[in-house]
């Protein structure tokens, strides 16, 4: 993977995160022609404009319930050890 293959992967997650091209256009304040072009990697993604969609994932990512994993002390055993 290249560096600049990372503002497009970031785009394209938070599309899917907000709900699809509209909704982050919308978020971000672009139009999402010049949107579809940078997650194309036809148009170079403006350092703001990828911060700010670093912040949106992190915001999501923070307001998730976090997943279950068995907890290290019981080894995820769901009953008495023998």
């Amino acid at each position: 993977m290249k560096n600049s293959d990372v503002p497009m992967m970031a785009l394209r997650r938070a599309v899917q995160i907000c709900g699809g091209l509209h909704a982050l256009s919308d978020k971000l304040m672009v139009s999402t022609d010049v949107l579809e072009r940078m997650i194309a990697g036809e148009e170079t993604v403006p350092q703001p404009l990828f911060t700010q969609t670093v912040g949106l994932l992190l915001e999501a990512t923070a307001t998730r319930a976090p997943k279950r994993t068995p907890d290290s002390n019981d080894g995820g055993r769901k009953g008495p050890r023998n």
